[in-house]
């Protein structure tokens, strides 16, 4: 039987200093997912104040070994009325019911792109399904476009995936080196394949990836094509240099997690959920992580402590551009419902992470952060 998947919504407030053995985590108790959802897309409107869920899948509230495709095509969460809608969508991809392991990444015109993922066999008789379309969903206009594009990934789930400028950079995922990274022009509707070289990076997913405001990529965690633990625990990949060049990180994390939420506010990259990485092969179930982690940015070391004056600090060494004020409890990043997968689906997902603060440092190629 698999376990339950869970419908809470939770923030992490962000507004004093806290130690990591005692996060500050509400639930927003009245305002539950309409329908629990395992690995959804999340999208984020351009102004902030809707989350959407595209895709995922569900399963039966009375007996959690039946899996099902979610009856609504998007679920839209008001941050500030703390609602719940199902908004109807033009030309939607009906394939996006039930798609799993896609990460959604929004620009500043409140398109929302979508590449790959797969449909996994709700049914012994069904057969699991990849996908390698390029989906754009205008948040604005609520309305969806797929297109079939020469040169896309053939297949791709699990990876990480972030905006740089008009490039959206698709990192690790099954079956991706990461001697190359599959990049989508937004502006001109393409896909590309960048090169990169420096330090050795063993391919993984299930990891997470943040841009820094000053373009740096730092990924965090994964598994590799076995199902353990690969190293470095964290790398940084360099963009703004032609090929993009990869660092890997000797500070070993406290914990390797898979399947993780991560999100970059100041300094700080703030590591929640996910599950606990193999080191070995085994044929038990993932171990879920109930500890919250933080890594420092700046000098690449694992700390204990939130400190907010650092965070306080690094917003007024950087320029007013940089700086976007957001209402109490907008939710900026740190991602929705990607808690774990344990061999076909065994986890338990479906949180939300909002921030609670007013105040956030802009990260290029967000609108959010």
């Amino acid at each position: 039987m698999n376990p339950r998947f869970t419908d809470q919504v939770l923030y992490l407030n962000l507004s004093s200093s806290f130690n990591i053995t005692s996060p500050p985590w509400s639930q927003i108790a009245t305002s539950p997912i309409p329908i629990p959802l395992f690995y959804p897309a999340l999208c984020l409107s351009t102004d902030g104040s809707t989350v959407h869920l595209v895709g995922g899948l569900s399963q039966d509230q009375q007996n959690s070994s039946i899996l099902m495709i979610p009856q609504s095509s998007v679920y839209a969460f008001n941050i500030n009325s703390m609602q719940w809608t199902s908004p109807s969508i033009s030309n939607f991809n009906n394939t996006f019911l039930g798609r799993e392991y896609v990460q959604g990444v929004a620009d500043s015109n409140g398109n929302c792109y979508l590449f790959g993922g797969y449909l996994t066999n709700i049914t012994a008789e069904s057969p699991r399904i990849y996908y390698n379309d390029t989906n754009i969903f205008d948040t604005k206009e609520m309305k969806w476009s797929t297109l079939t594009l020469p040169n896309a990934p053939l297949r791709l789930r699990a990876y990480s995936a972030v905006l740089k400028d008009n490039l959206i950079l698709y990192i690790g995922g099954l079956g991706s080196s990461m001697d190359t990274i599959s990049a989508f022009d937004t502006t001109n509707l393409k896909w590309l394949s960048m090169t990169t070289s420096g330090d050795s990076i063993k391919p993984r997913l299930g990891q997470s990836a943040v841009l820094t405001q000053d373009g740096r990529i730092i990924i965090y965690g994964g598994i590799g094509t076995t199902g353990i633990q690969v190293q470095p625990d964290v790398a940084v990949l360099y963009v703004n240099t032609t090929p993009y060049t990869w660092k890997a990180i000797t500070d070993k994390a406290p914990q390797s997690l898979v399947y993780h939420s991560t999100t970059l506010y100041g300094i700080y990259m703030i590591v929640a959920f996910g599950s606990i990485a193999p080191t070995s092969i085994s044929t038990t179930s993932l171990t879920l992580n109930s500890n919250l982690y933080i890594f420092n940015a700046q000098n690449y070391t694992w700390v204990n402590t939130f400190d907010v004056s650092d965070v306080n600090g690094f917003v007024s060494k950087h320029p007013p551009e940089l700086v976007e004020t957001i209402s109490l409890g907008a939710k900026i990043g740190i991602g929705i419902g990607v808690v774990a997968a344990v061999g076909i689906i065994a986890a338990v997902v479906g949180f939300f992470l909002y921030k609670k603060f007013r105040n956030s440092v802009a990260t290029p190629g967000t609108q959010y952060i």
